[in-house]
């Protein structure tokens, strides 16, 4: 039992399961009598762009006066901004409170972090009462621990790309096959702007489980940061070319959730919702002279689009770069080296970060504080990428 929600923290951030086993998580659920069941259920998965499409659902539904909670993972700043109601972070009081609770069951079934605070989350939105749960899959789909919930609504597959090959396969259609795990028998499907092999798969799938099947089937950008949807024109405050993407897949959600709730979507709300909707660290500006970017791309889909954005800007270019090793970190640093005058590699206090002795050819600043400073005195662009969790301790640790 905790006192203060500093000792809970550090003490739940320390539960890993060795042996995670998603049938046992399944049955622990179950014991509580599917808590995970009472929400109508928004389920979003994709290899890139989950948590700025859960984000601009969120504020989509906000927007048209509901109460939204959201999962999200890994956390930016502090371990309670993963689970969130209209945009607000789980209280102190209410998440020891909840842990407290239930502390015992959780130690006996020796539940890992993310399964209790999905459990947490479950406990904290019935007592919020929210309309609708905007979910976030941590990792694949089919044996995330997000998915034990057994009557999603509408699945949501964003992207495929090469991302946890050692989890959830080698080639394109075995990791879309894992993602399509999460969809779930009568419901409804929608997917982002997948290549036609993953959208066949996902079509088939859908098909086989009796669900209603969608997809976003263009963009329709007219210029940076305006794009039209259903012959509406939006605008992004963001930046990046590719929350373009994730924005008009969020509207698709929003129409198939109006038409299945009977609610009538209004246009102009919505507009201003996607207008205010900023995701942390996806292109975001947190100094604007020398210009200041954070983004946790972390993959080579989300690198590639990533600087195309950076492209943009005018003037000299550094980028300040760390990863984790089962990252195919060898790969993004290629191609953000063509992107830049200036790649810096550094690492930050993780116990799988890459090593800096493997990079002889490129500059390596050892602690990340230094490294910043040294872009920031020398450059007018500087962008910071990499691991989320790289993001979380720069957001944590400098001051810009």
């Amino acid at each position: 039992m905790f006192t203060n929600i500093d000792e809970a923290i550090n003490w739940i951030y320390k539960q890993k399961s060795s042996k995670y086993s998603f049938i046992n998580f399944k049955k622990t659920c179950e014991k509580l009598g599917n808590p995970q069941d009472s929400f109508y259920v928004i389920h979003v998965a994709g290899t890139n762009g989950k948590g700025s499409t859960v984000n601009y659902i969120r504020a989509l539904l906000m927007s048209q006066g509901y109460k939204v909670g959201t999962l999200n993972s890994p956390h930016y700043v502090k371990h309670q901004d993963r689970i969130r109601v209209n945009d607000q972070n789980i209280t102190d009081e209410a998440f020891l409170r909840i842990l407290n609770k239930n502390y015992e069951f959780f130690t006996s079934n020796k539940l890992s972090m993310f399964e209790m605070d999905y459990l947490i989350m479950c406990e904290y939105f019935k007592e919020e009462n929210v309309d609708f749960a905007v979910i976030e899959v941590g990792l694949g789909g089919r044996k995330d621990s997000t998915n034990v919930v057994n009557n999603t609504k509408l699945s949501i597959i964003t992207t495929i790309g090469f991302d946890h090959m050692d989890r959830l396969g080698n080639t394109l259609a075995e990791i879309c096959t894992e993602k399509c795990g999460i969809i779930k028998n009568n419901s409804k499907v929608l997917i982002g702007l997948l290549d036609d092999e993953c959208t066949q798969i996902v079509k088939e799938i859908a098909e086989e489980r009796n669900c209603e099947f969608y997809k976003l089937d263009s963009i329709n950008k007219i210029a940076d940061r305006r794009f039209i949807f259903n012959g509406e024109t939006y605008e992004l405050s963001s930046y990046a070319d590719y929350q373009i993407n994730n924005a008009s897949l969020a509207l698709k959600a929003l129409e198939i959730i109006a038409e299945d709730c009977n609610f009538v979507v209004d246009i102009n709300k919505a507009k201003q919702a996607i207008y205010n909707s900023l995701w942390r660290a996806r292109f975001e500006i947190v100094k604007k002279d020398p210009l200041v970017i954070l983004d946790g791309a972390h993959n080579i889909h989300g690198i590639d689009a990533l600087v195309k954005s950076f492209d943009k800007f005018e003037g000299s270019k550094c980028i300040v770069f760390s990863a984790l090793k089962r990252k195919e970190y060898l790969k993004m640093i290629e191609v953000l080296n063509k992107h830049c005058d200036e790649l810096i590699i550094t690492n930050f206090d993780n116990t799988q970060v890459i090593d800096l002795k493997e990079f002889d050819n490129y500059k390596t600043i050892d602690n990340y504080i230094d490294a910043i400073d040294y872009a920031i005195d020398n450059y007018e662009n500087i962008l910071i990428c990499g691991s989320l969790y790289f993001m979380s301790e720069v957001v944590l640790n400098y001051k810009f």
